[in-house]
Order: C-alpha cells, then sequence, then structure tokens
C-alpha cells in the first residue's frame, strides 16, 4: 500500500508540474492586490493608485533661470526614453491646434462672469492684461481685444513648463512615468532607477541638484536596503540551524532530507495556487513559506525518535489541525487568505506524507543530546503573572492604524525631497478623483462640464478644461459675443470701426476644437474619463451630478480596515474548530491545554506590540494565524507524551525564533513588525506550553 501511496506522490508532482509548466502564472506584487477583489469599484481604486504612485518627479535646483533649464536639459537628454515616458510636453504644439479656435474657448471664471453678465468685472482684468508688461498676446488685438484667449491658456496652469522661483534658488520639475509592461518586474524598473540615480549624483554638485522623488525611487531604495539585509538574514539563519544541527545530532547530512522536505512542501503548495489562480501575490510566498517552516517540525521528530510509529499520532494531529484552521480562511472573502490557505494545506499535507513515505527509508546515524529541561515552579508563577499583566495592559493602549502607508518609513534623505517637492510645485494638497462615464466624448465632456460648474478653476484636472465639449464651445462663442455687443465700442477704442463691425458680425463655424491624443491619460476608457481633484471637501458635489468619487488613501484604508476586523473576527471559528477537533482526538481537558498556549501568545503578542507604542494593522493580524499554527505544533507535539519531542520542540522553536528576531531588525516597517510579533508570539507560546502538565491517560 505505502508503495502504491508513494508512487502516487511523485506522479502528483509530475503531472501537476508539468501542467504548471505549460500554463506559468504571473507573480502579483502590487501590495493592493493582496486586500483588493476583482470588482469594478475595486480595479479603478487600485488602477488609479497603480498610475498615479509609478511616476518619477525630477526636480532640478540652480542658483539661476538659466542654469537650472541647463541642467534640466542635460538631465532630460541622458533618460532612457524607451523606458520612460518624459511627460514634460512642448505646450507650443497643442497651442497652434487652440490658436484656430480661440474664439471658442473661455476659462471657466470668465464664463461664470459672462453668464452672470459681469461685464464690469470682464473690461476691468481685460485692461489689467493689457497694460501687464510681462503678459504675452497670443493672438492679435483685433481677433481678441479683451485677450480672453489669454486668460484661457493662463487657467490651464502649466506652471511646469517654466523655472519656479522658491527661497532664492530656481527649481525646474519634470515627470517621468515607468512604462506599463516594463513596470510588471520590479526588477527592470529598479535597474533603470539605479541609472537616474547614478545621474542624478553625476550632475549634481555645489550649486546644482537634482532631486528624485515618486513611489518607484522609494522602492528601488526600500528594495535596496532589504536585499542586504535579507541576504544577510539568510546567511545568519543559515548557520544557525547548522550549528544547532551539528550540537544536538553530531551530522549534518540530515539537513539534506529536511531540505528536500521543505522543497516539496513548497513547491506542492505553488503548483496547487497555481491552478486555482490566475496570479500569485509575493505575500503569499512570504506567509506561505513562512508556515511551512512548521514542517521542520515533522522532519525533526522522525530523526531525533526515529520510530515512525511512535509519533505518528502527533504528526497526523499537527497536520489535521493546522490544515483545519487554515481552511477556514477560504472564507474569508480576502484574496490574500484565500491564496494562503490554498498554498499552505497542500504544502503541509506534502511534507507529512514525505515523512511518512520516505523518510523511514533514510538511514542517518546521530548522536542525541538531551537538551529538555524543567522551569522551577516560582519561576512559573512569575511568567504567569508577567503573561497575564502585559496582555491586560496592552488592551488599554490598543490602538489601529489601516493605512498603508504606514508600513513604510522612508530615509531622511527621500523624506526631505518629498518636502522639498511639495513646497515648491504646491503639491501638497489632497489628491482625490471623480470617474466620469458617458456614450462618448462628447456625452463625457457635458458631463464633467456640469461638475465643473461647481468647482473653481484651481480645484481640478480635467480633459474638459482642455478640450470643451462642442456645447460648450458654442456657448462659449455666444457669451463672447454677448460681451461684444454690451462693451466692445466703449472699451476698443484702439480698434478701428471697421476691426469693430466685423468682430460683432462675426458668426459660429462649423469646426470645433475637439479631442486630441496628448490628453489621453484623463482617458480610462473610451466610455469613462478622470477628474483629477484637489481638496475638495465636498465629495456629494460630485456623486450628485452622476459621477463615481474615489478617495483613493481614504478607500484603501477603509478596505484595510474591513479585512482587518474579518481576520479578528475569523479567529474565533479558528480556536473553536481547534478545540473541536482536538477533543475529537483527546479529552476535551486536555484539547484545553493544547489550544491554550496558541491564545495566551496571541493575547501577549498583540498587546506587547501597543505597549511600546506600535498601532496595530492588518499585517500584525495575519501574524497571529502563523503564531497559531507554528504554537500548536509545540503543544501537540509535547502533548504526545514522548521524552525525545520536547527536545524537538525547543529546537524548532529556537530555530523559528531566532530567525523572525533578525527580521524584527531590517529597516522595512512592515518586515520588521511582523517580526517582532512572530519572535515574541512563538517564545511565549513554547514558553507557556512549558507550564501543562500534559497526561497520556487523558487521551480517549
Amino acid at each position: 500500500m505505502k508503495n502504491f501511496l508513494r508512487i502516487l506522490y511523485v506522479l502528483f508532482f509530475i503531472t501537476v508540474g508539468l501542467w504548471v509548466f505549460t500554463h506559468p502564472v504571473k507573480t502579483e506584487t502590487n501590495l493592493l492586490k493582496a486586500v483588493f477583489s476583482n470588482s469594478s469599484a475595486d480595479e479603478t481604486v487600485v488602477m488609479l493608485s497603480g498610475r498615479y504612485s509609478a511616476g518619477i518627479n525630477v526636480l532640478v535646483e540652480a542658483p539661476s533661470q538659466s542654469l537650472t533649464f541647463q541642467t534640466a536639459e542635460k538631465f532630460y537628454n541622458s533618460v532612457n526614453k524607451d523606458f520612460f515616458k518624459v511627460k514634460d510636453f512642448d505646450f507650443s504644439e497643442v497651442l497652434s491646434e487652440y490658436q484656430k479656435y480661440n474664439k471658442n474657448l473661455l476659462s471657466l471664471s470668465s464664463k461664470k462672469k459672462l453668464e452672470q453678465r459681469k461685464f464690469d468685472e470682464i473690461v476691468h482684468e481685460s485692461y489689467l492684461r493689457l497694460i501687464d508688461p510681462f503678459s504675452i498676446m497670443l493672438v492679435p488685438l483685433n481677433q481678441d481685444p479683451f485677450m480672453l484667449f489669454d486668460d484661457y491658456i493662463k487657467s490651464l496652469d502649466n506652471g511646469n513648463l517654466d523655472s519656479i522661483e522658491y527661497n532664492g534658488k530656481y527649481y525646474k520639475v519634470m515627470s517621468l512615468e515607468v512604462n506599463n509592461q516594463d513596470a510588471l518586474s520590479p526588477d527592470i524598473v529598479n535597474k533603470q532607477i539605479k541609472t537616474l540615480v547614478d545621474l542624478q549624483d553625476e550632475i549634481s554638485n555645489d550649486d546644482v541638484k537634482i532631486y528624485l522623488t515618486g513611489t518607484p525611487v522609494h522602492s528601488y531604495y526600500a528594495s535596496s536596503r532589504s536585499m542586504l539585509e535579507v541576504n544577510i538574514i539568510c546567511v545568519l539563519s543559515f548557520l544557525f540551524i547548522i550549528g544547532i544541527c551539528y550540537f544536538y545530532f553530531g551530522n549534518l547530512k540530515l539537513l539534506f532530507p529536511i531540505a528536500l522536505g521543505l522543497g516539496a512542501g513548497i513547491l506542492s503548495g505553488y503548483l496547487v495556487c497555481s491552478i486555482v489562480f490566475s496570479s500569485i501575490h509575493v505575500l503569499t510566498f512570504v506567509f506561505s513559506t513562512t508556515l511551512i517552516g512548521i514542517c521542520i517540525d515533522y522532519m525533526l521528530h522522525y530523526f531525533i525518535e526515529k520510530d515512525l510509529d511512535k509519533i505518528l499520532k502527533s504528526l497526523t494531529v499537527s497536520m489535521l489541525t493546522t490544515v483545519s484552521a487554515f481552511a477556514v480562511l477560504l472564507f474569508s472573502g480576502v484574496e490574500l487568505l484565500k491564496q494562503i490557505s490554498i498554498f499552505t494545506m497542500p504544502g503541509l499535507f506534502t511534507v507529512y506524507s514525505a515523512v511518512v513515505l520516505f523518510c523511514p527509508f533514510v538511514k542517518i546515524e546521530t548522536s542525541r543530546k538531551n537538551i529538555s529541561f524543567q522551569i522551577p515552579d516560582k519561576i512559573k508563577k512569575i511568567f504567569v503573572i508577567f503573561v497575564i499583566l502585559v496582555s491586560v495592559m496592552g488592551m488599554f493602549f490598543l490602538k489601529f492604524n489601516d493605512d498603508i502607508r504606514n508600513l513604510y518609513v522612508p530615509s531622511k534623505k527621500l523624506m526631505s525631497a518629498e518636502k522639498l517637492f511639495a513646497s515648491v510645485t504646491g503639491g501638497n494638497r489632497k489628491i482625490s478623483f471623480a470617474v466620469v462615464s458617458g456614450q462618448n466624448i462628447q456625452d463625457i465632456l457635458e458631463k464633467e462640464e456640469i461638475i465643473s460648474r461647481n468647482l473653481n478653476s484651481n480645484d481640478y484636472q480635467a480633459l474638459s478644461k482642455f478640450v470643451p465639449s462642442i456645447k460648450q464651445q458654442k456657448m462659449n462663442f455666444e457669451l463672447r459675443k454677448s460681451l461684444y455687443n454690451s462693451k466692445l465700442n466703449a472699451y476698443a477704442e484702439f480698434l478701428s470701426p471697421k476691426e469693430k463691425q466685423q468682430l460683432l458680425s462675426e458668426r459660429q463655424g462649423n469646426d470645433f476644437l475637439e479631442y486630441m491624443p496628448v490628453f489621453s491619460e484623463f482617458l480610462l476608457s473610451d466610455n469613462r474619463s478622470l477628474m483629477v481633484l484637489y481638496d475638495i471637501n465636498n465629495p456629494k458635489i460630485i456623486t450628485d451630478s452622476g459621477a463615481e468619487y474615489v478617495d483613493v488613501t481614504r478607500d484603501i484604508t477603509q478596505k484595510i480596515r474591513n479585512y482587518r476586523i474579518s481576520c479578528v473576527r475569523m479567529l474565533l471559528p479558528i480556536f473553536v474548530i481547534l478545540f473541536a477537533l482536538l477533543a475529537l482526538i483527546y479529552k476535551p481537558k486536555t484539547a484545553i491545554k493544547i489550544t491554550m498556549p496558541s491564545v495566551f501568545a496571541a493575547l501577549f503578542a498583540i498587546s506587547l506590540v501597543s505597549i511600546t507604542g506600535q498601532e496595530i494593522n492588518l499585517f500584525h493580524i495575519l501574524a497571529i494565524f502563523l503564531i497559531v499554527g507554528f504554537g500548536l505544533d509545540y503543544s501537540v507535539f509535547r502533548a504526545s507524551g514522548i521524552k525525545s519531542s520536547s527536545d524537538a520542540v525547543l529546537l524548532s522553536c529556537l530555530t523559528s525564533v531566532f530567525s523572525f528576531l533578525l527580521l524584527a531588525f531590517t529597516g522595512f516597517k512592515l518586515i520588521s513588525s511582523l517580526g517582532f510579533i512572530l519572535s515574541t508570539g512563538l517564545t511565549i507560546s513554547y514558553l507557556t506550553s512549558l507550564l501543562f502538565d500534559y497526561k497520556r491517560e487523558d487521551e480517549v
């Protein structure tokens, strides 16, 4: 029978492996995809977040305007334009198109005043434009005596084309956008960002400085620092495991079957997950492969005891309880948790099967050392008081933070660059969006214009601001004519009677300004457009107009909050299921003893995080699932009553806690917070399991 099962085991890997090899899946790196579903609303939030976080801002600083432009040109000429799309387009390309239809174009401010027949205000503003020495006349006065076209162009806010003076220095802003296909590969993006950083260092000197900001830049610095830290941690963890195995077993050969077993578990989890999902999130690998590390317990127990019959029940109970706990995650509604569940369950079962089916064939001579110990009763009492005290106190300090930005703290250098960029450009305004749907471009433009009537011209950027609808262009022409009829003769004394008459007798033409591809960034699809809103405090303006209001930061925070609450609510059902399953195998009294260490560990770890001033987030809650998975094994194996199991549990705890403790010292806040809570939780779970006296006679 076992030979048949061994054949099935091998056939599984061959068959499923071939299928996955011919149907490869994508690795998803977008953090938002871990918590957002595939609904249209969620996809909009993820898309907008990606669109406005893929840009790289280049800020050139110099003591003079000419030097600023020279430096900006030098940087621009060195940029890899096959990889980066330079968004600093030449406005003169569209200005000529605007000039053809200048009589159909009005700024939002002028349009409102003309609609309200505030002609005197328009005349006053026109005089100011006429006497302004810095005013540039874009069309002759005999075609636009009130300079309304100049007012329209100025309202488009294309300040980035000029230098900006701030605190006695001159700045030039450029925007680089990563090509979408390339953005899917973090390695490629980081390589190209490095070329920009090198160029930044090469050009910058005492007089001239280049500042780089934006999400891709932060990702480059974070990943570069994390890569070094992870490599160091891997080396130290590996050396620690080697040291433990050599100290206890006196033979390093058993590392080979342990590595094969864990590799088989990770591979099977990946294969099954690849069949179920079209893409696998990178966090699924982080959490699932960490959890499959539980399986080192299985291997250690076998090589310590070397009698499968003695430990078979403990192995089976450990596997069933952990798999049952993670099966509950299938009903969580959270994409990441579903993937972790699908990845973990077959992985755990595979390693369990490897121990049962193949480990009896492995003959490795080892010399065991007895390292188990007893905790004095006095120390136990002190420990219990300490755990209870911290767990209770922590509840009073409990604070939650679901802002995804809380998971990453940039370096001082990047933080300073971001603050300078915001100060120079005024980019510290709150950005939100209105998604407008329509049957065609003209329908979309008309709906945008309805919304814009309730906004100031500086409150938004939209396609309709650059390309008014044909309906609005007709209205603009008529509004201009009403101004001419009322004020032209009295105002335009600098025009001849013939020129005045030509303006008064002008008729609307049949040609209108239409959509230009240069403004494609405002279109999400053929029937949806995007309005970028600044400091909008009343979203009702948007929703009452039939558009969809999207506040990316608010929506992401709310979504993560909902999932955090969902995960917390799932903890009780998981513990109930585990207790029920254990009660069927052991008596209820033993089932309580087995589950309580994990309960204490979870409460203590969360409370300690709170007491140390950290705010609880979704990933702290996810860490509890890992604490339960690891900690439950400690109790299950100790409940077996086999003396050697105590050594195996201690070795497993030492290797896990050491690895996670190293993670607590990394610079990436998400990883360090996970390392802190996991190392704390696993330590408490192990120590708490020592407090209980597991009796073999309690078994059913």
